[in-house]
């Protein structure tokens, strides 16, 4: 195998895996390969052989160490360090200690190429900050009681390509989702053939924003999902080449389902706020199996793993569970596996004479893969996750539902306004939110807040403006949407804006809550002054017990479903 550069296939039509490939070994083999997936992944598991890894990225960091909280309340911390390293103990104040154990191993083959050991231990669910420690790494304060929350998510950096310039036709095959080029198909560099979705590294605020959060000082963090978005090589003149291999051809580089692209997409810019609390941490549609999950599984779901895991497994569906405080709970749904509708993001110009934000039916959609039949299984499927829901939700705490999709947000097509999910709102029971206080999302890429009239549905926050590209569509102004009546309920106040940032929500005194969002790392956006506040809007959220004094005493409409 040739090791010069000049004999490698680098840049493909998005063709992450022809990336690590010696342009002899794909012309030699390719009757015996036929150009298949599974072929090429066995080639590159030669190429990168163990040991290939020296330079693992993130090693200087090691223990990476952060803490998750999963079904039930119970926090477990987390260290990621070298696979041919020991677990870290668990250390207190007191001088005991106790070994964590080892989660999972990953090995060096590609596409899951995850050379690092991840080790866990449960904690306890009080301990002051610093008291803890894993690997020598102090823990963050973790209390039954917290009364600061970040929201955040969509936050890895955005870089989707169809072609790299250097492809005439993609080929069907994907690897992270994406198409991959045949070796017969590769061409000269052609700028009029890049396509894609390409975001350029310096409007990537990511690490701003964490850094900020953390200065905020949350007893908890809620990441809504959608962290892996560098699901291939960036082409030239985008402004994000750097993230493709510069040095080692047989590398991979700082992107794709494999450490390389989560400790670079996510850990390295998120170390503050990872050390600075605890975690909840949700499933987006960029974590399904074909683009991030198996790294998801390996590194942030807070459930055991298989004992006979390997680096390939994941699975497509999860089950909705409660992370339960003194105050209150948070619901957590899996909603990865959905289709997307092919909108267009075109908003009404001006002022609109729509009454209702009505869903657009995915039976309507020609793009669906499913039939039919399919889609109605997935909406029994999440009646059923629904129903789940509502038996969790407990009258004594203030209840949250957070999932990755908005479950009532409202988005644009066509000119007109739609509500966002329909899968969704096609499973949604009649009673399912009654003691939802307000439901958290992410997936459209900017924050919005909608408060509907006589509390007759919860608060609706979308916090996908966590750092990746955000989204096209442009309303009219912020407040938009307001009037408009979402599942019969009129909307009373409503937020909506395209600048990166996350939220922050604080418990009050007399137990309702305060929400803010905040606006960080827009730097690169010539309509903001640079004098500009960072709180960009803010409202209340009710306590369970208050909403439903508020809504026996508006005569809350009738909720139709």
């Amino acid at each position: 195998q040739a090791q010069t550069p000049s004999t490698w296939v680098f840049s493909t039509a998005c063709l992450a895996l022809v990336a690590f490939i010696p342009h002899q070994l794909l012309d030699t083999s390719a009757s015996a390969m036929k150009h298949t997936k599974s072929a090429v992944i066995s080639v590159l598991s030669v190429l990168l052989a163990p040991g290939s890894l020296a330079n693992l990225p993130g090693q200087d960091n090691f223990p990476i160490v952060y803490v998750v909280h999963g079904p039930g309340g119970t926090p477990l911390a987390r260290a990621v360090v070298g696979r041919e390293e020991p677990c870290p103990s668990l250390e207190g104040q007191a001088g005991a200690s106790t070994v964590s154990q080892v989660r999972g191993v990953g090995r060096d083959a590609m596409p899951y190429a995850f050379p690092v050991k991840v080790c866990e231990v449960p904690l306890p669910r009080e301990a002051p900050a610093g008291s803890l420690a894993l690997g020598g790494k102090r823990l963050p304060k973790i209390t039954r009681a917290p009364t600061r929350f970040a929201f955040i998510g969509d936050t890895g950096l955005r870089v989707k390509p169809t072609n790299l310039g250097t492809c005439s036709h993609p080929g069907p095959e994907k690897l992270y989702g994406i198409k991959q080029c045949e070796p017969e198909n590769v061409v000269p560099f052609d700028a009029s053939l890049v396509k894609g979705a390409y975001q350029n590294l310096s409007d990537w605020p990511l690490k701003e924003q964490m850094d900020r959060a953390a200065e905020e000082a949350p007893d908890l963090v809620l990441h809504v999902g959608d962290y892996l978005y560098r699901q291939g090589p960036c082409a030239r003149g985008q402004g994000c080449t750097s993230i493709n291999s510069q040095t080692d051809p047989s590398m991979p580089g700082e992107w794709g389902d494999n450490w390389h692209g989560w400790y670079s997409d996510f850990f390295e810019p998120s170390l503050t706020l990872l050390a600075a609390a605890p975690w909840i941490m949700l499933r987006g549609n960029h974590e399904k199996c074909d683009r991030g999950g198996h790294g998801f599984f390996l590194l942030l779901d807070p459930r055991p793993l298989p004992s006979n895991w390997t680096e390939a497994y994941c699975e497509d569906f999860t089950e909705t569970y409660a992370v339960p405080f003194d105050s209150e709970q948070f619901i957590v749904m899996d909603d990865s596996f959905i289709q997307d509708l092919d909108t267009d993001h075109v908003c009404p110009a001006g002022q609109s004479e729509q009454s209702d934000a009505l869903p657009a039916s995915r039976y309507d959609d020609r793009d669906q893969k499913l039939s039919h039949e399919g889609i109605a299984q997935q909406i029994a499927y999440f009646a059923e996750q629904f129903r789940k829901v509502e038996s969790s939700a407990k009258p004594g705490l203030t209840n949250f539902l957070a999932s990755h999709r908005p479950l009532l947000g409202v988005a644009c097509h066509q000119g007109r306004y739609l509500t966002v999910d329909w899968t969704m709102q096609q499973a949604l029971g009649s009673g399912t939110l009654d003691l939802i206080s307000a439901t958290i999302h992410g997936h459209v890429h900017w924050f919005q807040g909608l408060v509907f009239e006589k509390q007759a549905l919860p608060v609706e926050i979308v916090v996908g403006n966590g750092g990746t590209k955000l989204d096209s569509a442009k309303m009219a102004d912020a407040r938009a949407v307001e009037g408009l009546r979402v599942n019969g309920v009129r909307i009373e106040r409503a937020f909506t804006s395209g600048l990166f940032g996350f939220s922050l929500m604080s418990r009050m005194p007399d137990g309702d809550y305060s929400l803010q969002s905040l606006q960080v790392g827009n730097h690169n956006e010539k309509t903001l002054p640079s004098d500009a506040e960072t709180l960009m809007w803010n409202t209340s959220i009710p306590a369970m017990m208050r909403r439903q004094g508020l809504r026996r005493l508006a005569g809350a409409p009738e909720i139709h479903v």
